[in-house]
């Protein structure tokens, strides 16, 4: 049953957010590329619930309609449609961004090319910095395993129609219960199972209060969240980043954005973190979205993207 449409301010380019997603596997998530599908266990009122998100239109028109099989309330509805609309960036006006780069003709190149490029953000801030804390220290596809890990111990699951096997997110309360003990039979280390647990009991006891955190400054989520162990500023930048859609962060401790500067900007020697933030002055206010374009441009490569490999080694030649 078609729940409802929801459009999405162009340029908005779905390809781009396939690629993203396909190098980005999320367990609460099945992609069914060739139909430009995909199917989510959403949380709503508390509960898992099955949606087919369709990606529709073009670039310049894009819109998202969302399908449920089962009979949803008008709260889940309400709860739904909010989500997807912070999932997809579906507000954020991209021509703002592209005015604001045209003198730097590097990341003039990125946004040309990768034009429509957005944010695929974080359903939730619980889940948002459960899932930083898990992908500290680790590359991409080891935060993925031991995420779903995570969601198969302390999530509920839900088959989609193509069969596939798909988990939402543990609630602070399911995780809160765990033993630290439970995750290190799951490759987890002492000091993550301890971060993620006492994260959780934080929230689950009124320690930490998410939903306030919203009206909060970017400093002012700093300074709240980095006293519980185990979350420093970058993890705290990526909450804001991921999990809250923030436009103007630079997580400078970043390696793939330093990979992503030297690529683009063609510097030889290593960065420090004073060099990217000095350098990141001239983003603001769209350092968030400068970073998305850099990392994009390092995934191009790694995907053996031969377009843009040609362009970006070519670029002092193509621009004008």
């Amino acid at each position: 049953m078609l729940l409802a449409t929801i459009p999405l301010l162009p340029p908005y380019c779905f390809d781009r957010l396939v690629n993203r997603l396909a190098t980005h596997p999320d367990p609460q998530a099945s992609l069914i590329i060739a139909e430009k599908k995909m199917y989510r266990l959403f949380r709503l009122q508390g509960q898992p619930v099955l949606i087919e998100l369709l990606f529709c239109g073009d670039i310049e028109d894009p819109f998202i309609q969302l399908y449920c099989e089962d009979t949803i309330s008008e709260q889940q509805k309400e709860e739904l449609f909010a989500i997807v609309r912070h999932m997809f960036s579906a507000d954020v006006d991209l021509r703002d961004f592209y005015q604001q780069v045209t003198g730097d003709s590097h990341l003039a190149l990125l946004t040309r090319y990768f034009r429509g490029l957005r944010f695929l953000l974080d359903s939730d801030l619980f889940s948002s910095m459960v899932r930083t804390i898990i992908g500290q220290q680790v590359n991409l596809a080891f935060a993925s395993t031991m995420t779903e890990r995570l969601l198969a111990l302390a999530g509920e699951q839900a088959m989609t129609p193509d069969g596939k096997t798909l988990w939402a997110f543990p609630t602070p309360s399911a995780i809160a219960r765990l033993e630290v003990g439970q995750l290190r039979e799951m490759q987890f280390s002492q000091r993550k199972a301890e971060y993620i647990i006492d994260f959780a009991r934080a929230v689950v006891n009124e320690q930490i209060d998410l939903e306030s955190i919203k009206k909060m400054t970017d400093d002012e989520v700093v300074a709240y969240l980095t006293p519980l162990r185990g979350i420093g500023r970058w993890s705290v930048e990526c909450l804001l980043m991921f999990g809250l859609g923030r436009p103007d962060l630079l997580p400078a401790a970043d390696i793939g954005l330093r990979n992503g500067i030297q690529l683009v900007y063609n510097i030889p020697d290593k960065l420090n973190e004073k060099q990217i933030r000095d350098i990141g002055e001239a983003w603001q206010p769209w350092r968030s979205y400068v970073s998305l374009y850099l990392w994009e441009a390092v995934g191009a490569v790694k995907r053996k993207e031969e377009k843009f490999i040609d362009l970006i080694t070519n670029k002092e030649r193509l621009l004008p």
